[in-house]
This record gives structure tokens, sequence and C-alpha cells, in this order.
């Protein structure tokens, strides 16, 4: 039997899974590289070390011999990600430390993850369910879910004003999403966020912030399950849609992997920057992330989670040279076409630019 606790966001259950398992300063946590910057804010919050091993250039997902080479007697936990609905070889790793799943990319119950002391999932925009702002962990491990549960009695609701500012977000998300311009508005919401008009993915310093004491938001809470259900149903179109992708895709001769659960197909292009930009003039929706190591941190941002520039030469390449493309269930064979078209062209004018 497995407990379920939601929270505000899905790092904040991250968090609340590496506090249960007694992560304190000067411990490690592994952890793959080409992530996401939410993945490694908990560990930093909690002063653990974020310890990064490189991806499987194929995959792009963790490569279990890297993360049992990458455990030392100080490591508390693995964390492994399912990149882009990817599964990973959990069952591979045999690490001798517990692990973490990071089903962020995934709809929940859709992948079995009883081999693993806990999971969390994340609802917010971009992710396979859409929910609003919020996160839940899914705690396998009997005596982590005790720990886990005293420590949720002390969590709060989030104050009224966050409440209505992600119901507001929920409701322009759902109406970006049936007119087609959900994508064209991320510009517009990473500047709202920035001026605290709208909750962004990020907050301005995650080592004060509140948030990591505040349970999922009742409203969010309300609309969960059925959110789920929604994308368990769609989970067949998406595959039909993935192998639709896989089939175009393959025909055109662009290398790219492909996903049982599909939330992105990653597409490996020579130019990214030039995709990225054609692709928008375009009209054609491709994802940056991850855009570097850790996303979307660089410079001296990137450097403060203790990653070191080239080491994980296979997750920097990917960082650079893969888009990815949305696997929706309404995904269309033209957009489909269309999309494929464009980057076969861009991959084969790319020398004479």
């Amino acid at each position: 039997m497995s407990d379920l606790l939601h929270y505000y966001r899905g790092r904040v259950a991250l968090h609340a899974i590496l506090h249960g398992l007694g992560v304190t300063p000067g411990d490690e946590v592994v952890v793959q590289a080409y992530t996401c910057a939410a993945v490694v804010e908990p560990l930093l919050r909690l002063g653990a070390r974020p310890v990064f091993t490189d991806i499987d250039p194929y995959t792009f997902g963790p490569d279990p011999q890297l993360i049992r080479s990458a455990v030392t007697k100080r490591t508390k936990a693995v964390v492994v990600q399912h990149t882009f609905g990817i599964p990973a070889p959990v069952h591979l790793i045999g690490a001798g430390v517990p692990v973490v799943e990071d089903c962020a990319h995934v709809v929940p119950g859709t992948l079995d993850t009883t081999g693993s002391v806990a999971a969390f999932y994340s609802y917010e925009w971009g992710k396979p369910v859409v929910a609003g702002v919020g996160g839940t962990a899914v705690v396998h491990d009997q005596v982590l879910a005790a720990r886990m549960g005293t420590q949720y009695d002390w969590t709060t609701a989030p104050p009224w004003k966050g409440e209505l500012m992600t119901g507001a977000e929920y409701l322009a998300y759902r109406m970006a999403a049936r007119t087609g311009t959900l994508w064209r508005l991320r510009g517009l919401h990473r500047r709202l966020a920035g001026r605290g008009v709208v909750v962004g993915s990020y907050v301005p310093d995650p080592f004060l912030s509140p948030e990591y004491g505040w349970r999922m938001s009742r409203a969010v809470r309300r609309r969960l399950p059925s959110r789920v259900v929604g994308g368990r149903a769609s989970l067949d179109r998406r595959r039909r849609v993935a192998a639709a992708y896989h089939l175009a895709l393959t025909r055109a001769g662009l290398r790219h992997a492909t996903a049982s659960l599909p939330l992105r197909i990653p597409v490996v292009v020579a130019d990214k920057d030039r995709v990225l930009r054609e692709g928008a003039a375009a009209g054609v929706e491709l994802g940056d992330w991850f855009a570097t190591a850790v996303h979307p941190l660089d410079g001296p941002a990137l450097a403060a989670t203790g990653y070191r520039a080239g080491s994980c030469p296979h997750a920097e390449w990917a960082a650079a040279h893969v888009v990815t493309l949305p696997v929706r269930a309404a995904t269309s064979p033209a957009e489909i076409s269309r999309t494929v078209h464009l980057l076969a062209h861009l991959e084969k004018t790319r020398v004479a630019v």
C-alpha cells in the first residue's frame, strides 16, 4: 500500500521525500545532468551536494552504470528521471541506496514505481497532466511514509492570494490550450512571473521561499482526480501521435528517441538556435528544454549548483543539439507532417547558411 501526499509543487514533494530520508547538509544525492533546476533546488535547500552523472546519449535519460559508480558512503539517495516520458531502467540501477523516481514527465498511474522508495509528480504547465501549480509524492516505503506524514502535519494551505493567482492561471491555460496559442504565451508568462503578477516556475530565492511549507492548493486538489483520469484516457492517442512522429522522422533521416509514455519527442539537430528561430517564425512549436545541463541555468547560476563544465559531455551535447516536439492527443497528421518537413528542410540546408 502506498501513501499519497499532495504538495504545492513537484519540487516541494521531492524536498519532503529527501527530508524524510534524512538528507542533511554534507550528504550527497545523485542526479543526472540534462535536468531541470527544479530537481536540484530542493537538494541545495537541504544543504546536500548534487552529484551529477552523465546521460545515455540515445535515450537522454540516466545511465545506470554511471549512477552506480557515483554512489559513495556519503550518498543518501539517487533521483532517477523519466525524461520526456521515456521510462528509465530503474531495475538496473541497484545502487544500494534509496531510489526516488522523478515522474514529472509521466501521467500518474501509468508507470510502476514500486521498485523505488517513492516517486513524485508535477502538474504545472508543460506536464502531461495539468491541474495547476501542484505536486504529489507517492511513498512506497512505510517507514518513510510515517516520517513524511508527521512532517506533513506541519504544512499549511497556501495563502488566498496564491490560490486566486493559480486559479486565474489555470483558466488562462485552458483557454490558450483550446485556441492553440499556449506555446506562444511562454515568453509573456515568464515576464509576468518576473513581476510577481503570476506564479512562475522558479522562485526568486528558494532558500527563503515559504512554498516549501505549503501543501497543494484546495482548487488544484479538487480538479486533480479528473485531470489524471483524462491524462490516462488520452495516453493511447498520444502514443499514436508519437508513433506517427517516429515514422515520419525515421523516413526523414532525423535522429530521435521514442517514448512509451510520450510527453515530448527529442530530435537531434545540428544548429539548435537556428531551428528554434525558424520554427517560431513558421509557427511550428518546438521546445528548447533542456537548454543547459541544469535547465535553464548557465554561467554563475549553473556553477552555483555544483555542476562542473565538461563533467557530463553527453548532457552538454544534448543541451546544445536537441529540440523537443510536443505530443498531444489532438495533434493532427498535418501538424506532424509540417513539423517534420521543416526540420528535414533545415537540416538539409544547414551547410548553406
